[in-house]
């Protein structure tokens, strides 16, 4: 999906979703340039203020503005190198360890079947 027909389809949601939307993203980006969690909080809990003291906003002109703006915003401070967790597709530890199938019946161990392979123990 190119991103002109994926900035359209999310301009198309309606006011309450989009907002929704650029809240968690914007909690998941100030993720990605914290360091940890302890530089997280508190800069969590201001996009959190910013949220809540533009919530009371009727003008509609002026929330489509400040929609319009704060998406202009996350796209620009997006991180080059996002946080994904280790056992997420394109982790460090993806399909490192992965569970066993569960309809294996058992492993022949072919080596004491085959005549030729036996050895001098046998």
């Amino acid at each position: 999906m190119s991103t002109e027909v994926y900035h359209e389809v999310v301009r198309a949601l309606p006011h309450k979703f989009r907002v929704m939307r650029m809240y968690r993203y914007g909690l998941k980006e100030l993720i990605n340039w914290s360091q940890n969690r302890h530089h997280w909080y508190p800069r969590a809990h201001a996009l959190r203020e910013e949220f809540e003291t533009n919530k009371a906003e009727t003008d509609r002109v002026k929330m489509q503005k400040m929609v319009e703006h704060g998406e202009d915003l996350l796209a620009r401070f997006r991180h080059w190198e996002p946080v994904i967790r280790p056992e997420a597709v394109g982790g460090s530890a993806y399909s490192v360890n992965p569970s066993q199938p569960t309809k294996m019946k058992a492993l022949v161990n072919w080596d004491l079947l085959d005549p030729y392979k036996r050895g001098d123990w046998m």
